[in-house]
């Protein structure tokens, strides 16, 4: 009866949510907990970038994108380092994390985004974070020696001003112990700095259960994160995962959520964020 009603679940589970499951969750659990991955990256020196990165003007671009899950195709990513490269007011770029979507892919993401003379005008760094996709198969180990760490800071500073960016782990579906403290303790410098943008994978606001474990981070870290940030005068938390763009103001706080840019994905944009004595940004769907 129970093996039954297990099957019965399964085949439920299937059609009447194939669209939105996840099913790699289920067989190619994530590498690593949340708390090891966070404490590991703070003692990494890589991180994609440099950590104090200086910009000749007080107003600069910054190109986002997430959930590219580079396979046999990535020609969106290739032509998305072409434009972040080709324009001289960008200060770099960032990545939300799922660059991969199989064994292997995040070495030839990471090919695709290294500065290409034939292709790139200017080498403008670009800062990642992993989502759960980058974890599944066993990829931590992977990532760190592609992209380096997935929890950080880093600082840009202009003639006038310097910013703060706040990169947070995600990929597992909570942000953890260890990086809530740290996440903690680094916004208490927040005073310092002319704007805050932070950057993680998972999306806040989503409450349903289609990608299991990694589709959701915990309703006490939840509240505890949205807490924070608006006490601390965050400005823009940029996020991945749906595949699907959202726009949220909630305590002040500017929540973005990014569509995909994978090849197979259909539709697909990234964002471009104009820093300045505001914050500014438009997507783009023509790629």
């Amino acid at each position: 009866m129970v093996k039954r009603s297990i099957l019965w679940l399964s085949a439920l589970l299937l059609l009447t949510a194939c669209n939105k499951l996840d099913l790699t969750g289920l067989v190619a659990p994530a590498s690593a907990e949340a708390d090891q991955r966070v404490r590991e990256s703070l003692k990494m020196s890589h991180l994609g970038g440099p950590s104090l990165l200086t910009v000749g003007s007080d107003e600069y671009s910054v190109y986002v994108c997430s959930d590219i899950h580079t396979g046999k195709e990535h020609l969106r990513l290739a032509e998305f380092m072409r434009r972040q490269r080709s324009d001289s007011t960008v200060a770099m770029g960032l990545c939300l994390g799922d660059i991969s979507n199989e064994p292997g892919a995040l070495m030839t993401a990471h090919d695709i985004i290294a500065f290409n003379p034939s292709r790139d005008v200017y080498n403008t760094p670009v800062y990642s974070i992993v989502g759960n996709h980058d974890l599944f198969f066993g990829q931590w180990d992977d990532f760190k020696k592609c992209f380096g760490a997935s929890t950080y800071t880093f600082t840009v500073a202009t003639p006038n001003y310097r910013d703060l960016y706040i990169m947070l782990d995600s990929g597992g579906g909570c942000h953890g112990k260890t990086q809530m403290e740290w996440l903690r303790n680094v916004l208490k410098g927040r005073w310092k700095y002319r704007h805050c943008i932070v950057c993680s994978h998972v999306n806040v606001f989503r409450t349903d259960m289609s990608q299991f474990m990694s589709g959701n981070l915990p309703l006490e870290e939840t509240y505890e994160l949205m807490d924070l940030l608006a006490s601390n005068n965050v400005e823009l938390y940029l996020q991945g995962h749906d595949h699907h763009r959202k726009e949220t103001l909630y305590g002040g706080v500017r929540y973005i959520t990014l569509d995909c840019l994978k090849d197979d994905g259909g539709y697909g944009s990234y964002m471009t964020i104009s820093v300045g004595s505001a914050l500014g940004w438009q997507f783009h769907n023509d790629i």
